[in-house]
C-alpha cells in the first residue's frame, strides 16, 4: 500500500486522494513532518522543499506533488538529484486569477468614476493563468498587450510583445513565476529603471512577490509616478510591508487564486499524477460544478460596487489584511487569513435574478447565470 503525507489544508484531499492508499494528514505550521515510511507528499506553496529543510530524503520516498501552480517553493532539480519524481497543478486556477484582475479592475474603474478602463493593459506573463486574463480583458473588450518572451521561443505559435510595448501601456499585471536567475530571471522585474520617467495608471501583482520591487513601486506612487496598486503577493510573506499595504489600493494575502473550482481542480490534479505515476486508480470522486444562486431581495439598491463586493470576497481580504498590520503575530494571522475563509464560486457558478443581469452588462461578460 502506498503511504502518503499530505498538507492538512490541501481542499478536499480526503476524497480526492486515490482509494486503497494510507493517508496521513500534517500541519505545516510544524515544518515537514516525518518522511520515513512515506512514500509521496503532497505540499502547498506555504512548504518549501530544498535540500536545506529536506536533507538526505528517506529512499522510500519517489514523489513530491504540490497543489500549486507556482512552483518557485520546490528545488526541483533537488528532487531529480534524490530520484524523487515532482508534479504541480499548473492551470488549476486560471480562472480564478483571471477573475480576481478583472473584478479589481472593475473595481478601480467605479472607484475612479470612469466609464472605461483607461488605454492598455500590458499582461506580462502568459502562461495559464495570463492567457486567462487575456481572454477576460479581450471579452470587455479592453485593449492588452501581451509579453512573454521564454513563451515565444518555445511556442510557435505566439509573438510577445516586446518590452517598450508593454511598458508603454497605462496599466500593468504580472502573471509570472518568480525566477531568481538566469536569462529570464524575474525577480524585481518591474524596478527603478523601469519604473523611471513612466506614468502609470495602475499596476497589480497577482504571481509572486518578489516580482515587483514593492519600495521602488511605492516611491512611484508617492512620487505619483504610479496612480495605484494592487498586491495579492508579498516580497516576505506570508510577513509584509504594513506601509507599502496601506497605500495599495486593494490588499490580499495570497488569494487572486482562490475559489471552489480552483481548489478542488489543485487537489484533483495533483492526486491524479500520483495515482499515475503509481499506477493507481484514481478517486471516483467528482469537481464540484454545483451553482450557487444568489437572490439579491433588495436589488434595486445596488450599484456594480456593491454587487461586485457581493461576489467576490477582495474587499473583505483587504480590509481584514489590514486590521493585521500591526499585530506582532501578524505572518501568522495573514496564513489563518488564506486557510480560514471560505471559498467564493467562480463567475460562471453563480446564478442571479434575469433584472440584475439585464440591469449590468459587466455581470454577464463575467459569466452569471440566469436563475
Amino acid at each position: 500500500m502506498i503511504h502518503i503525507s499530505a498538507d492538512q489544508n490541501l481542499y478536499k484531499i480526503k476524497e480526492l486522494v486515490p482509494p486503497e492508499t494510507k493517508l496521513n494528514l500534517y500541519d505545516p505550521s510544524n515544518g515537514i513532518p516525518d518522511l520515513n515510511d512515506t512514500d509521496a507528499l503532497l505540499v502547498r506553496t506555504v512548504t518549501q522543499i530544498n535540500a536545506n529543510t529536506l536533507p538526505q530524503p528517506p529512499q522510500q520516498l519517489r514523489f513530491i506533488g504540490t497543489g500549486s501552480s507556482g512552483t518557485d517553493h520546490i528545488d526541483e532539480e533537488y528532487l531529480q538529484q534524490n530520484g524523487i519524481r515532482f508534479s504541480d497543478a499548473n492551470g488549476c486556477n486560471a480562472r480564478a486569477v483571471a477573475e480576481y484582475v478583472i473584478t479589481a479592475l472593475l473595481f478601480w474603474r467605479e472607484e475612479q468614476q470612469l466609464k472605461e478602463i483607461p488605454g492598455k493593459v500590458g499582461v506580462i506573463g502568459v502562461g495559464k493563468a495570463g492567457s486567462a486574463v487575456v481572454s477576460l480583458l479581450e471579452k470587455f473588450g479592453i485593449d492588452c498587450v501581451a509579453y512573454d518572451p521564454p513563451r515565444e521561443r518555445r511556442d510557435p505559435g505566439f509573438t510577445s510583445a516586446t518590452i517598450d510595448e508593454v511598458l508603454a501601456c497605462e496599466i500593468l499585471t504580472f502573471h509570472v513565476p518568480l525566477n531568481r536567475k538566469g536569462e529570464f530571471a524575474t525577480y524585481h522585474w518591474l524596478n527603478e529603471e523601469k519604473l523611471a520617467g513612466r506614468q502609470y495608471q495602475l499596476i497589480i501583482n497577482a504571481a509572486r512577490g518578489g516580482v515587483i520591487d514593492e519600495l521602488e513601486l511605492m516611491k512611484a506612487y508617492v512620487e505619483e509616478r504610479v496612480q495605484g496598486y494592487i498586491l495579492d503577493v508579498w516580497e516576505e510573506e506570508p510577513d509584509f510591508n504594513t506601509e507599502i499595504a496601506k497605500h495599495a489600493f486593494l490588499a490580499t494575502p495570497h488569494i487572486a487564486g482562490y475559489s471552489e473550482q480552483s481548489k478542488i481542480n489543485a487537489t484533483k490534479m495533483v492526486c491524479d499524477r500520483l495515482a499515475e505515476y503509481f499506477n493507481l486508480e484514481p478517486s471516483k470522486s467528482q469537481e464540484n460544478n454545483d451553482n450557487q444562486i444568489i437572490d439579491l431581495e433588495d436589488y434595486l439598491n445596488y450599484d456594480l460596487k456593491k454587487l461586485l463586493a457581493r461576489f467576490h470576497p477582495m474587499k473583505e481580504y483587504d480590509a481584514a489584511l489590514r486590521d493585521l498590520s500591526d499585530r506582532p503575530d501578524k505572518k501568522v494571522l495573514f496564513q489563518n487569513l488564506r486557510n480560514e475563509m471560505p471559498y467564493r464560486y467562480e463567475y460562471p457558478q453563480l446564478k442571479i435574478r434575469k433584472e440584475v443581469l439585464d440591469q449590468f452588462a459587466e455581470l454577464q461578460l463575467l459569466g452569471i447565470q440566469e436563475i
